[in-house]
């Protein structure tokens, strides 16, 4: 342990003490988690940022989408709903999340999810069970909601827990703040349903799953899965004219981030272009007209002719104020859509879909089945 981590240290315990305690008062039902009688699923992790939750929330959307067909689910968009705390955001309490909303007012993901599905309620609460219960009077005939980074929410008793944990900073090898980034001591993991390894490389071998796997001792009623990331074509943030634009091993790329990890994404660029000038803030960064002018100056100052700036999906939803806009908005301004795929796809549906039939679903606004 260095000098800092060891300075650190009575913190962590300290920490530690406080959370192991508010988890006993959860277990032993002094505090009490609430059962809601919709479908909730509750997407988390034990660190702090960089495993990839709202990727995974959109991940969920699709494949319950596509299974509800023909596994009598009965979910669709109208009868769906995500719950984020809507961190970084300039408000509080409950709001619901409209196409007139700003990504200050609601936070960047939120703001990113609502972009791509449009027909699903999205709502920003810090209390989760509060939040639950005003999608529910808002929509009666609601019966799922997605909970984004809710695994230490604990007064939601979700349907189903899946804990995220990032391939190259596993949980198992993490320590408590401040010394290292989990929230709560690693026994926590208990608590998931399903345990996600996410970033893994697309050539992961089986025997480094295995190993990997080992490492986590997940228990009889846990199933573990590995995740990997897709990079799709750049959109354009501002101005379509820039559609169809590719990076080649010409272009000068100015990397623009405010993200928990941007290592994947910064390699992933690297490999295709001819320089990567890469421009990292912290995760959620709201960026100021200075950092933003700075960057701008940067990229007048690149003498080729192929350039671009280019930024991840949520950082483009901060990109849209209008200061920042008035600035950048006649340049090649670029993000990076992404998406997940979980490798035993079929496993993995199975998994989720009998979790959810085991569930007794009925929604007490209707008084009848669904």
């Amino acid at each position: 342990m260095n000098r800092g981590r060891f300075l650190l240290y009575p913190f962590a315990l300290m920490y530690r003490v406080i959370v192991v305690i508010r988890n006993i008062m959860f277990d032993s039902g002094i505090l009490r988690s609430k059962k809601f009688p919709i479908w909730t699923i509750s997407v988390g992790n034990l660190s702090v940022g960089g495993t990839g939750k709202s990727p995974h929330i959109e991940y969920l959307i699709r494949l319950l989408g596509n299974l509800s067909s023909y596994k009598n689910l009965h979910i669709s968009p109208e009868r769906t709903a995500i719950l984020s705390r809507g961190y970084g955001r300039s408000t509080s309490g409950f709001l619901l999340v409209n196409e007139n909303s700003s990504a200050q007012e609601i936070g960047d993901e939120p703001m990113q999810m609502k972009m791509k599905f449009k027909d699903i309620m999205i709502a920003v609460d810090e209390k989760r069970a509060r939040g639950i219960t005003k999608l529910m009077e808002m929509n009666k005939d609601l019966n799922l909601v997605l909970l984004d980074d809710a695994f230490q929410h604990r007064y939601v008793q979700p349907s189903v827990s899946i804990l995220l944990t990032n391939y190259y900073k596993p949980f198992y090898e993490d320590s408590m703040m401040p010394t290292g980034s989990l929230r709560e001591p690693v026994g926590g993991y208990r608590r998931a349903d399903i345990i996600i390894v996410t970033r893994t490389p697309h050539d992961i071998l089986d025997v480094e799953r295995k190993m990997i796997i080992k490492k986590i001792k997940p228990f009889p009623h846990q199933k573990v899965f590995f995740s990997s990331v897709i990079y799709h074509e750049m959109t354009p943030v501002y101005d379509v004219a820039f559609f169809g634009k590719k990076v080649t091993k010409e272009t000068t790329v100015i990397l623009l981030t405010g993200i928990a990890n941007a290592n994947d994404f910064r390699k992933h660029v690297q490999k295709q272009a001819r320089e990567v000038i890469h421009i990292s803030y912290p995760d959620h960064h709201w960026y100021s007209l200075v950092e933003i002018m700075k960057v701008k100056d940067m990229f007048n100052n690149i003498s080729s002719a192929d350039k671009i700036i280019l930024t991840t999906e949520k950082d483009a939803a901060r990109l849209h104020q209008a200061t920042i806009t008035e600035q950048l908005e006649k340049l090649p301004v670029f993000y990076t859509p992404i998406q997940v795929k979980i490798k035993e796809e079929s496993e993995f549906e199975e998994i989720l879909v009998r979790h959810l039939g085991s569930y007794q679903l009925y929604n007490p606004i209707q008084k009848i089945k669904v």
